[in-house]
C-alpha cells in the first residue's frame, strides 16, 4: 500500500473517531449503533482542513450540519458547541497532517 493511501486511510480512522467522540446527536454510547453514523462529513470537514480553513470556517460548516442536515435547530447548535469542535479539528490535524500536508503539496507543486 502507497504511503499516502496508508495516510488517507489514518486519517480517515482518526476524523472519524474524532466525530464520533463529539457524536452530536448522543447515539454512540449505544454500542450496538453503527461507527460510520457520520462518514458523510469526514471528506467534506477533511477537505476543510487541508484547504487550511479557519476555525471560524469549519464551525460554520459544523453549524449548518448540526442544525439543517441533523435538524437539531438552533437549540442543538448551541448544546453541541461546534466552535469548540472546530478549533479541535483544527489543532488536531494542524498538529497531525499540517506538515504531512504541506510536503505532499510541495511534491506536487
Amino acid at each position: 500500500m502507497a504511503k499516502s493511501s496508508l495516510q488517507a486511510e489514518q486519517r480517515k480512522a482518526q476524523i472519524r473517531a474524532l466525530w464520533c467522540e463529539w457524536d452530536p446527536i448522543g447515539v454512540l454510547d449505544d454500542p450496538d449503533w453503527p461507527r460510520d453514523e457520520y462518514d458523510d462529513y469526514l471528506q467534506p470537514t477533511l477537505q476543510l482542513l487541508e484547504s487550511g480553513a479557519g476555525v471560524s470556517a469549519i464551525a460554520q460548516y459544523l453549524n449548518s450540519i448540526v442544525g439543517e442536515s441533523l435538524a437539531l435547530g438552533e437549540t442543538g447548535v448551541i448544546s453541541t458547541q461546534p466552535i469548540l469542535f472546530a478549533s479541535r479539528l483544527r489543532d488536531w490535524y494542524d498538529a497531525n497532517w499540517g506538515q504531512a500536508s504541506a510536503v505532499q503539496k510541495r511534491k506536487k507543486g
